[in-house]
């Protein structure tokens, strides 16, 4: 499990450049699978942290896909 910061940092540089802003990030991750350290917080409660095996191959297919 992956925050926004390391997708951000360390994931998205080796499938685009420039990387995009962690605003555009969330907005592109909102339908990808992520788990909540505080699962009752709304929006901004709490970090999320995403599987990199989902990350990754949404990255692929949004970037072999255009």
């Amino acid at each position: 499990m992956v925050s926004l910061d390391v997708i951000q940092r360390d994931i998205v540089p080796l499938y685009l450049d420039p990387v995009p802003t962690k605003e555009t990030l969330r907005v592109w991750l909102k339908d990808v699978p992520c788990f909540k350290s505080n699962p009752t917080a709304r929006r901004g409660g709490g970090p999320a942290y995403y599987s990199r095996s989902h990350i990754e191959k949404f990255l692929r297919s949004r970037t072999l896909g255009q």
